[in-house]
């Protein structure tokens, strides 16, 4: 209800308490069921640090003609979003063939798990029958994929994804320290201690 407070575990990966040292441009293949959706999320939890788009960078060989959503600015990351519906239909081999390009341009590919059910999530065995061989060979899944739950633990799978994307704590905790100096002297008060900034971002 509206009354409910929000759930906050200790030790938690919070996305209010991360920042992007870079600016990134996340790719989110149109191929790929849900992607876009999930990059949303991400931007909407890390404001002004992320941005999405769904053109393949120019130094992929891809045969898809691309979309003019970017601006002009390359891509830094791709998403992959694995669910039920991931390498499924015509467009399963044309997102793998993306995949293929992006790996053999060392474009970094983040890989976010569906696991709840009403968003097609499934078990991450599933992958290993429906995946092309040929990328499960090459080490696709040898990086980790971050696994995405519901409800409450949402959030900290979009800040898993935020961390995936270069975010850190000690970036926040240096945006805190420019926002204070920038402000006017006879505003500041006293000089904050070290402890109370961190205590901000924990």
């Amino acid at each position: 209800g509206e009354n409910e407070l929000p759930l906050c575990i200790p030790g938690e990966v919070r996305a209010d308490s991360l920042a992007s040292t870079k600016p990134v441009l996340l790719w989110a293949s149109t191929l790929n069921a849900g992607a876009r959706d999930l990059a949303n999320a991400v931007v909407a939890a890390m404001p002004g640090s992320i941005s999405v788009t769904d053109a393949p960078p120019s130094l992929l060989s891809c045969s898809l003609p691309r979309s003019s959503d970017s601006g002009g600015d390359e891509a830094t990351h791709m998403l992959l979003y694995l669910n039920k519906a991931t390498w499924a239909g015509d467009g399963g081999e044309v997102l793998a063939e993306q995949v293929r390009a992006a790996r053999r341009a060392k474009l970094p590919i983040v890989m976010a798990h569906e696991n709840d059910a009403v968003r097609g999530g499934c078990i991450f065995g599933h992958f290993f029958e429906v995946t092309p061989r040929d990328l499960i060979a090459d080490g696709l899944y040898h990086d980790i994929a971050i696994g995405c739950h519901s409800g409450p633990h949402r959030q900290v799978s979009l800040a898993l994804l935020a961390k995936a994307l270069g975010a850190t704590k000690q970036t926040a905790q240096s945006r805190v320290r420019r926002v204070f100096l920038a402000q006017p002297t006879q505003n500041r008060g006293t000089e904050p201690r070290e402890q109370s900034v961190g205590d901000q971002v924990a």
